[in-house]
């Protein structure tokens, strides 16, 4: 798969506002000297998804009008981005992206991508609840989107309340709209959260779930837009060049 057509497959399903980049294969790098830090020690395939995660991490905040940085971790994985800036970042075998946002647009943003596919038995067990199970409509989304769903929400949720805080993905319930099915589907989903400390007062009507299917690969997203917020509608000014260097006098993102 070419990087313009895996750029596609992310902006399917992000709102216009967002930005995002990715691609199909590993790339060795560059990565600042915090970012290497990360992944010492690590194995060929974990390093590469973690590499080839921060190049599209890079990529993105350029094309967000801001100058590539390290983007640290936190202690429960989540990546750090810089102030005024919230966004995620996944992979799966054949995938990997990073999609970002301002946060004067958004209380969170969060993405998945994965394989298409049933789930293994276990899973479908413990995430799946009867009530998704029944209204899951096979030709238009079966079982592997509403578990990419429920973890782009995740990702949103833990985005607002922390990262260990959020429900449990069991708890989440994802309602897949009617739209388009076969290869090159895309669609809408809503979400049900439970109200958690952070959480109370969500109207669900600020979750907006998006779904693309095609190339063999789920993807999904989950922005929560601030109450009393309409969504913006236009995109934002994209930073010509993408050379990545020390951008700052932080220990973080020095190169050397």
């Amino acid at each position: 798969m070419r990087t313009e057509t895996a750029d596609a497959l992310l902006r399917a399903v992000l709102p216009p506002w967002a930005v995002g980049a990715a691609r199909a294969d590993d790339v060795p790098g560059p990565l600042f000297a915090g970012e290497r830090a990360l992944c010492e020690g690590a194995g060929p395939r974990r390093k590469g998804e973690f590499t080839t995660g921060r190049w599209c991490a890079h990529r993105a905040l350029a094309r967000l009008g801001e100058r590539p940085v390290g983007v640290g971790r936190g202690p429960r994985g989540e990546p750090l981005w810089p102030r005024g800036v919230l966004g995620s970042i996944s992979h799966c075998p054949g995938f990997r992206a990073a999609a970002l946002c301002r946060t004067r647009d958004a209380w969170a943003l969060g993405i998945d991508a994965e394989v298409e596919g049933p789930l293994p038995a276990r899973v479908r067990a413990r995430l799946i609840s009867e009530e998704e199970a029944g209204l899951m409509r096979p030709e238009v989304a079966g079982e592997r989107l509403l578990f990419s769903a429920k973890e782009a929400v995740y990702k949103a949720c833990s985005a607002l309340v922390g990262p260990g805080q959020a429900p449990p993905m069991a708890e989440l319930r994802i309602l897949v709209e009617p739209g388009e099915h076969g290869p090159g589907a895309s669609g809408r989903f809503r979400a049900r959260v439970p109200a958690v400390a952070g959480l109370v007062g969500l109207d669900p009507g600020h979750i907006e779930g998006r779904w693309h299917r095609s190339h063999g690969l789920v993807l999904t997203s989950c922005v929560v837009v601030r109450p009393g917020m309409e969504a913006p509608t236009t995109r934002p000014r994209r930073v010509v060049g993408t050379a990545l260097g020390p951008q700052t006098r932080s220990a973080w993102d020095s190169s050397t």
